[in-house]
């Protein structure tokens, strides 16, 4: 007899979406802004100005846990970055995604700050932890280098955070409801100087309409519209992992503070390219990998999406509105090392002069679809390999539903959760 049904769903998200105008005095492009009427959904939007050229429209909280709702909503999107590229241009400026910059202007660094309502305060705290041990990959999938025309590729993994003084590592939250906050922030002020939550990576915040969310703001203003959408999506996922994992009556992992610090400095430093420290808890066991106590960023981004896997079928997210990070993180061992993901696109950009660069620069910032230009010129470039790895992805998300029970995913074979990686060796 069916006593009741609790379902895991997705909750209501906002992000503000920077970018930057080069050429005018910011005041000037402040005042344009303040008087232009930009709507999503039928609301006015706000403009901020943060570093001199450096804005966000600040989107309103909505529902992105459908894909028909995010078709709406980044589509929308696309209209007001259109008008605002408009509004730009009509006093002598020119809009560019954040870290972008013709000739002869220099980039301005920036990132999309994400917000998540949550329902409790359990939920909060949950969600705060989980995302914490998540920093490292998700700033290793979304970091980037500036991209100057006709300038030489940035390698660092992220310019932005680099040459940050805003923000903190993340510290363990214990709790954050309103009886032990306090304490909470009494005690993080004196044990490690963090006197302020809102400085860290990520942390609980109370919203204007008295709900509870958390901020993250470790991610990289994305150059094109679909890695926004990309981001948004990996992001509610951990929001629901975290949902399901307070249901469950369970808690994140208290994962070790001075790790995740040094594995964070890796992934700004070197993106993709870090390898970060992993604490052997077989006490006593030898590590016996090719290098120990090491894990490629690569695979570290690869189980994040893959330990994701459920939530993702759950909010219908398809292939292609990943295809910015599944194509980053596998089309690598394919033999596309230096092509896979949106900072060479980026760099291919800037080598063809300003006036193209800012024109494609323009066309991924107002483009809508799904995967953006990076999947339709991979597509176009390396059908074979691009059809390989999101065929294995999207078999990895339809088979997510068989482990939604934790007694049936920990049957799984070793054998099992290694055949996407044997069928990409074999493509290879």
């Amino acid at each position: 007899m069916l006593v009741s049904l609790t379902r895991v769903g997705a909750s209501r998200q906002r992000f503000d979406k920077a970018f930057a105008v080069l050429g005018v005095k910011p005041e000037a492009m402040t005042h344009a802004f303040a008087q232009a009427d930009l709507r999503l959904g039928g609301e006015r939007l706000r403009v901020t100005a943060g570093a001199p050229g450096l804005f966000a429209i600040e989107l309103p909280m909505s529902w992105l846990g459908t894909r028909p709702a995010r078709d709406d909503v980044f589509t929308e999107l696309a209209s007001v970055l259109a008008e605002s590229a408009t509004i730009a241009e009509r006093i002598g400026g020119v809009l560019v995604p954040a870290g972008v910059a013709p000739a002869p202007h220099s980039a301005v660094p920036g990132g999309d700050v994400h917000v998540l309502e949550v329902l409790t305060s359990v939920e909060q705290e949950v969600l705060c932890n989980l995302l914490r041990s998540c920093v490292p990959a998700l700033i290793a999938m979304t970091g980037r280098g500036a991209a100057v025309s006709g300038g030489r590729p940035d390698r660092i993994g992220s310019r932005w955070l680099a040459g940050s003084t805003a923000h903190l590592a993340t510290r363990f939250l214990a709790s954050t409801a309103s009886d032990h906050l306090d304490r909470v922030k009494a005690e993080l002020r004196r044990r490690d100087g963090v006197a302020q939550l809102d400085r860290m990576d990520i942390s609980p915040v109370e919203l204007p309409d008295g709900t509870r969310g958390v901020v993250v703001r470790c991610l990289e203003s994305a150059p094109t519209l679909a890695t926004s959408r990309a981001q948004a999506l990996v992001l509610s996922a951990l929001a629901m992992r975290a949902r399901r994992l307070v249901r469950d009556g369970r808690r994140a992992g208290h994962e070790p503070q001075r790790s995740l610090e040094e594995n964070r400095a890796r992934a700004v430093a070197d993106g993709f390219r870090a390898r970060f420290v992993v604490e052997d808890r077989r006490r006593g066991r030898p590590d016996r990998r090719p290098e120990p106590g090491r894990l490629p960023a690569r695979d570290a981004v690869r189980r994040l999406l893959q330990e994701t896997a459920v939530e993702f079928r759950s909010l219908d997210a398809g292939v292609d509105e990943l295809a910015p990070f599944l194509l980053a993180v596998d089309l690598a061992g394919l033999g596309l090392r230096n092509a896979a993901a949106e900072r060479d696109l980026l760099t291919q950009w800037a080598g063809a002069g300003d006036l193209e660069f800012v024109a494609r620069c323009r066309g991924a910032l107002t483009d809508p679809n799904a995967g953006g230009p990076l999947l339709a010129e991979l597509t176009a470039a390396a059908p074979g390999r691009v059809s390989v790895v999101l065929g294995e992805w999207r078999r990895t998300f339809a088979d997510a539903a068989a482990e939604r029970s934790p007694k049936r995913a920990a049957g799984r074979s070793a054998k099992d959760r290694q055949q996407p990686r044997r069928d990409l060796e074999a493509a290879r």
